[in-house]
This record gives structure tokens, C-alpha cells and sequence, in this order.
């Protein structure tokens, strides 16, 4: 009989099947907060337009968490596809990194209302930082406790843990822009998530990235 805390591929096969149920809800919720402009306050072309015009911070603030959470899905993705056993601590691990991405539509929400202030900024890279972290600290714990597939060679382990590490590091650069102007801020994170998911691999900042 096996024991609560003993390593199993049952275990692995609930994270794969939870993660992709609180990823789904979290795009959905980015979106539904962008709403359309309430029928009584419109009265003409121009108004509409106005209105429409007036959602661009949540339009840029909701592409900016849709690469968010895209990025972080195959992330997540690429390690399951490594990992062939899981345990209690190690779905823990994964449960923090879900409440995480379960929080981004808060701080994409408070960054589409305060885009010109720096505090909503630094909100919404912190929650960037704890899903690095927690991401992280999955894969640390799955490595050093033999729980990756038979095939996952050294170069493939520290592959992952640099991919991780460089993009935080380009998300704090990004934060620290914040100091000058906060939408110069977003626009490098933007800038950052579109090279990381769908820039050719010429790109200098994708070579970075790995």
C-alpha cells in the first residue's frame, strides 16, 4: 500500500488535470473585464467611439496577461512533459504556483485602472516574481527528488531553471523602468512577453531568453 507522501504518476496526472481548470478560469476572468460601454451613455458615433477608445488601458493590460498566462502554461506544460511522478509537497508547490496565475486577473485589473501609477506596476511584477518562484521551486523539488522522467539529461534540467531565471530577470528590468514611466514599464514587459512567445529566434532578446 502506498504511503500519502510516496511519489506517483496518479499524483502527476490530478496536477496536469487542475492546472489546466485554473488556467482556463484565469483567461477567461481577464477578459470579462473589459465590458461594453453601457448603452445609455452613448447617444452617437462619436460617443461610441470615445467609449471605445477609453478601453484601451484594459485592452493593453488584458494582451499583456493573455502572453502572461500563455507563458507561464507551457512553461508549466514543458515541466509536466519532464516530470513522470509527483507527491504531496510537490503538488503543494503547484497549488501555490496556481493561486498565483488564479490572481493575475486581480493585478491585470488594477493595473488597467492605475496604468499611470507606479505602485499597480510593481503589483503586477510581483505577481510575475511569485509565479517564477513558485515554478521554480516545483521543478527544484521534482529534480532533486528524482521524480523527472529516466530521459531528462543535465542540459535539460539547468535548461529549465535558466529559462525561468532570465525571464524574471527581464521582468524586474522591466519593473525598474517604472522609476522613469510606468507605461514605459509596460510597454518592455509587452515587448518582452511578445519576443518570449512568437519573436524568430534571430531576435537578440529571444537568444537571451533561450
Amino acid at each position: 500500500m502506498k504511503r500519502p507522501l510516496e511519489p506517483s504518476a496518479e499524483g502527476r496526472g490530478r496536477i496536469v488535470g487542475i492546472t489546466d481548470g485554473v488556467f482556463a478560469i484565469a483567461l477567461t476572468l481577464i477578459v470579462l473585464e473589459i465590458r461594453v460601454p453601457p448603452h445609455e451613455a452613448v447617444h452617437s458615433e462619436g460617443e461610441l467611439l470615445a467609449a471605445i477608445t477609453a478601453l484601451a488601458p484594459r485592452f493593453l493590460t488584458y494582451a499583456l496577461s493573455f502572453l502572461t498566462l500563455t507563458i507561464f502554461w507551457f512553461g508549466q506544460q514543458a515541466q509536466h512533459g519532464l516530470i513522470a511522478r509527483s507527491d504531496r509537497r510537490l503538488a503543494t508547490l503547484n497549488l501555490c504556483f496556481l493561486a498565483f496565475i488564479a490572481l493575475l486577473p486581480f493585478s491585470t485589473d488594477l493595473l488597467a485602472d492605475f496604468l499611470e501609477f507606479r505602485v499597480a506596476v510593481l503589483v503586477y511584477w510581483l505577481n510575475l516574481l511569485m509565479l517564477g518562484v513558485t515554478l521554480f521551486a516545483s521543478w527544484w523539488y521534482a529534480d532533486k527528488n528524482e521524480m523527472l522522467a529516466g530521459d531528462v539529461d543535465a542540459e535539460t534540467r539547468r535548461t529549465v531553471y535558466q529559462r525561468i531565471i532570465k525571464a524574471q530577470i527581464l521582468w524586474a528590468v522591466g519593473a525598474a523602468l517604472c522609476l522613469f514611466s510606468p507605461l514605459l514599464s509596460i510597454a518592455f514587459i509587452l515587448l518582452a512577453q511578445l519576443v518570449y512567445a512568437a519573436a524568430p529566434r534571430a531576435s537578440l532578446l529571444r537568444k537571451f531568453i533561450g
